[in-house]
């Protein structure tokens, strides 16, 4: 979706103990069963990264987009009651199995009570009245009990018109934000240039760098702007920022919406993928030639980068969610093994031709020096026609990767026909090759697609969630339940991916919690 930040006044909004969707097969003890987090007649959730305490599995935090509409067909389908779109954050203290809601951004005026009586077709409250557009929400944890979250406020009445990266921050797992208003991350007024997609990334590897707070964004596609990728840092919990650092090279070399996502290694190494493409001097003129996957590395807490090539040969899929037509586009994911240095992954939606797609992988041991062989992830025959999309990826401290993905295999393989949620285990071998391993359903059988109708067009949705900690493996995605999309999820533990002993071994916390070492 659109850009950056969020905004103000902590309007939270509690709303609590999402029931476990009915009829979902299980995996056994430790098996939340499908969640619906969000359970939110009327809203429409969609684009859910999913976040987890390195040294408190059962502590979660989710995010997502939400389009409130309250008002009659056709205007709802363009303007809702939180302006076109606001975001929210949801936390579990209990792994995953049920979770409260809370709304912080503001780019409008804040909640209202319309004129119009809900009897006459109107929902009595506006969640954000006046807003323009509050989207792009992200969340992190460090290793000092500290959760992070940040949401774009696109020049909205709150900010003056600015456009806005808002962070806040809880100490209590979730269940309170601070401060009112944010931290403002980045502010358009200062950058010069019309900006898109934050992410947050944490170092958590007990180094120089430990604690600190990373959030990168691009240039937006949408403006006549050459592309690029950028980073800033925090080292005191999200309240000052450091000066704007480009992390990408080159004049019209990136790719319009490059899709830059950051991880940061076991060492403290600053990783960032992004998407180059050819030249072209407008947003407007297609892309159309392979894609080239690029990481780029900082060892010195994002004040410099090397970059290294990936994969040079890559071919977009026709996702109505994940592609758009006027210039070539794709989303990678990435991943580090939270206790190996220089141990990371990239997968991304292979289009393997005109009706099918896979999803692929390379990973390096060397700090993304090199890369290995791609290694076809999804499990199911590559000949037979299956559109692969939402690829995401986490790494089980030390032991296995897994990656989360959905297809169509059931039902047709078409974007438009139904889906089911994957997610497979990869399990280093002795040469610390990855080795594929099992793959679970964690949907409770196929899906409506999301555009079924044209209802869940409503929000688009372009990322999900993955986490991977000792209590198991935790997937978030959008699904439609009745008229709108929901934010769900689920938990399945260890066991049910038959993994190796030395994966389950490694399946603890990073670190013993040290109150006293806790950064203030």
């Amino acid at each position: 979706m659109r850009v950056l930040s969020l905004s103000s006044a902590v309007a939270a909004f509690a709303l609590a103990v999402a029931p476990a969707v009915a009829g979902a097969a299980s995996y056994g003890h430790g098996d939340t069963g499908v969640v619906d987090v969000s359970a939110s007649p009327g809203y429409a959730e969609g684009e859910e990264p999913l976040s987890a305490d390195p040294l408190d599995p059962s502590l979660l935090v989710a995010v997502a987009n939400v389009f409130q509409a309250n008002l009659p067909a056709p205007l709802d389908r363009v303007f809702g009651g939180g302006g076109f779109q606001d975001t929210r954050v949801y936390a579990s203290q209990d792994g995953g199995a049920h979770w409260t809601t809370h709304k912080l951004d503001q780019g409008g005026l804040g909640t209202l009570t319309a004129p119009v009586p809900e009897s006459e077709g109107f929902s009595p409250e506006f969640s954000d009245a006046f807003n323009v557009l509050n989207t792009d929400a992200a969340s992190a944890w460090d290793r000092h009990g500290n959760a992070y979250f940040e949401s774009g406020d696109v020049h909205g009445i709150h900010h003056g018109g600015d456009e806005v990266a808002t962070v806040w921050r809880s100490t209590d797992a979730g269940r309170t934000w601070g401060p009112a208003d944010g931290y403002a991350a980045v502010r358009v007024s200062e950058e010069g240039d019309e900006l898109d997609r934050p992410w947050l990334a944490t170092d958590t590897s007990g180094g120089p760098f430990d604690g600190t707070l990373y959030v990168t964004f691009e240039t937006s596609p949408f403006v006549d702007d050459p592309p690029k990728v950028f980073v800033k840092r925090s080292s005191d919990q999200g309240r000052t920022w450091s000066a704007t650092v480009r992390v990408d090279a080159g004049f019209y070399k990136t790719q319009f919406n490059p899709r830059q996502r950051p991880v940061v290694g076991a060492d403290g190494t600053l990783y960032i993928v992004y998407v180059e493409a050819p030249p072209t001097v407008t947003p407007f003129a297609p892309q159309n030639a392979p894609i080239h996957l690029v990481v780029a590395r900082s060892s010195d807490g994002g004040r410099s980068f090397e970059r290294t090539e990936i994969d040079g040969d890559v071919h977009r899929v026709t996702s109505p969610d994940e592609a758009v037509e006027g210039y070539t586009e794709m989303i990678p994911a990435i991943a580090t093994d939270p206790a190996r240095p220089g141990r990371l992954a990239v997968a991304w939606p292979e289009a393997t031709g005109a009706d099918s797609s896979r999803i692929v992988l390379r990973w390096s041991a060397d700090g993304g020096r090199s890369w290995s062989p791609r290694l076809d992830v999804t499990d199911d025959p590559a000949a037979k026609p299956d559109q692969h999309d939402r690829v995401t990826l986490a790494w089980l401290p030390g032991g296995a990767l897994f990656a989360g993905w959905r297809d169509r295999r059931c039902c047709g393989g078409t974007f438009d026909d139904r889906y089911q949620q994957w997610v497979r285990a990869l399990e280093p071998g002795r040469s610390g090759a990855l080795v594929p391993g099992r793959t679970l359903e964690f949907s409770d059988g196929s899906q409506l697609g999301n555009t079924a109708d044209g209802r869940a067009q409503l929000q688009p949705d372009e990322f999900q969630g993955l986490v991977a900690t000792a209590q198991g493996v935790g997937l978030t995605w959008s699904q439609l339940t009745g008229t709108y999309t929901d934010l769900m999820f689920r938990r399945v533990p260890l066991r049910a991916f038959g993994l190796g002993h030395s994966s389950a071994a490694r399946a603890r916390p990073l670190r013993p919690r040290r109150p006293s070492a806790r950064p203030r």
